[in-house]
């Protein structure tokens, strides 16, 4: 429009001399307005003409802006869609990898689970039933053990069934072939084993008595004790599976371990090592010593005082000669200190009394002789026990800090035998100490006794003489 407007001013203009010259001022205005209409009109055509050309032209872009916007509201759609799912995916997969690490939580604990079952089973195997069983085991312990390929629950289940087998196997008790040891004979014999509960029994198949196994340490083979008092026809009617007699230990095998354990006397010692054989040594000495000094209080022992009382009556009475003959009858201590006195009856009293103390100094040292060496074994004999369970502690300790404490059971055992040592001393001890006491009581109590007959001898004596001293 401004474009229009600038033509028709310029064309006034333009025209504005010559219409000065030729025409009037209404003739040049009504002319310029004419023309100014007609290129008003043009201007309009040519403009409206603009215009349609523009909407003619608009229309098709519209329209593809309007199909690129429902496109864009679609991809947003699209989009929110995507999203949705992308974060459902998200959700879902959290899920599963939770589900999956239970899976693995379960099939480990699974896994282990099965591993300690069946490492419990193979442990509390029946003696004999290894031999039959133990390749199996081996194999499913092989499979729980591959690490590589993570918790194997095959394995696992594999394992469940085969203790679930063994179970309702062993509820009603079965029989299988292996090899166990005889005790007494130690020989190895083939035979059939019979599992039932917590018994187990073997009978031979070359024959005798069947008996009850037992595991040995150390050792593939069970070993069997035989029981005498099952009779062959029960005993072959329960392995046939048929109604029988069973002898049952109601200790389930801890007596026969207890006294496997005790052994025969000379094991007992051996495990006391050297100290232990010479504990022995000083008991076997103690009990000669024992024997000879009660032999020795059996041929040297006192009259009774009612004999010793008549023949210082004679003494006294100044019958000698009676007194001799009464002698005869008595003991050797007695004897021997009266024989004395009456050689030296005519002495001074202080002579005779030095006399009479001669003989019972001698027969002291007799009765006490070897005496103190009991005191000494009795107080000895404990000592060298406790010598014995000191060094056995220490190779105990030192065992224990090269191979530590593992098995509880095997380090009591190992205590125990170091304790023989300590229950051999006091063995001895206590016998010796008994022996010790009452020996030296009953010497004390003769030799007391002999001390006062020997006083009542030199008071017998004096008395004989004031008689002859008296006049008749």
């Amino acid at each position: 429009m401004m474009t229009l407007q600038s033509a028709v001013l310029a064309s006034i203009v333009a025209l504005s001399p010559l219409a000065r010259g030729a025409e009037t001022f209404d003739g040049a205005m009504k002319r310029a307005a004419a023309d100014y209409a007609e290129r008003s009109q043009k201007a309009a055509d040519e403009l409206n003409a603009a215009r349609k050309r523009i909407a003619d032209e608009k229309a098709p872009y519209l329209l593809r802006m309007r199909e690129m916007e429902d496109r864009i509201i679609a991809a947003q759609s699209q989009i929110e869609r995507l999203e949705t799912g992308q974060e459902d995916s998200a959700e879902r997969r959290r899920k599963l990898l939770a589900d999956l690490d239970a899976i693995r939580k379960n099939t480990t604990y699974m896994d282990a689970l099965a591993h300690d079952d069946l490492k419990a089973f193979e442990e509390s195997l029946a003696p004999g039933e290894g031999q039959s069983l133990s390749d199996r085991v081996s194999a499913l312990e092989e499979k729980l053990g591959d690490a590589s390929s993570g918790p194997n629950a095959q394995a696992a289940e594999e394992a469940v069934e085969f203790l679930l087998e063994r179970t309702q196997q062993a509820l009603g008790g079965y029989t299988a072939s292996g090899s166990s040891l005889i005790a007494g004979s130690n020989h190895v014999q083939k035979g059939t084993f019979a599992f039932v509960g917590p018994e187990t029994y073997f009978l031979p198949d070359a024959g005798g008595s069947a008996g009850t196994a037992r595991p040995r340490e150390g050792s593939e083979y069970p070993i069997t004790y035989e029981l005498p008092d099952w009779k062959s026809a029960d005993a072959a009617a329960f392995f046939n599976g048929q109604p029988g007699a069973v002898l049952a230990d109601p200790t389930g095998g801890k007596a026969l371990r207890l006294k496997e354990t005790r052994g025969s006397a000379l094991d007992t010692i051996r495990k006391g090592g050297v100290v232990a054989y010479a504990i022995i040594c000083v008991g076997v000495l103690s009990l000669a010593l024992i024997a000879q000094k009660v032999g020795d209080l059996h041929r040297l022992s006192v009259d009774a005082q009612p004999a010793v009382k008549a023949f210082l009556r004679h003494v006294a009475g100044g019958e000698y000669i009676k007194a001799e003959q009464a002698l005869a009858a008595m003991g050797k201590p007695a004897r021997e200190l009266f024989a004395v006195g009456l050689r030296n009856r005519d002495m001074p009293k202080v002579i005779l009394e030095e006399q009479l103390q001669s003989v019972l100094l001698r027969q002291r040292l007799h009765f006490e002789r070897r005496l103190p060496l009991l005191s000494v074994i009795a107080t000895a004999a404990p000592l060298m026990g406790l010598l014995g369970t000191v060094v056995g502690m220490v190779k105990t300790f030192a065992l224990i800090t090269v191979f530590g404490t593992g098995n509880a059971g095997k380090l009591a055992s190992g205590i125990s035998e170091v304790l023989i040592a300590t229950e051999l001393g006091l063995i001895v001890a206590i016998p010796t100490l008994i022996a010790h006491g009452f020996l030296a009581n009953r010497i004390q109590k003769n030799l007391a006794l002999l001390e006062r007959y020997a006083l009542e001898f030199v008071i017998a004596v004096e008395t004989a003489k004031l008689s002859e001293d008296v006049p008749a």
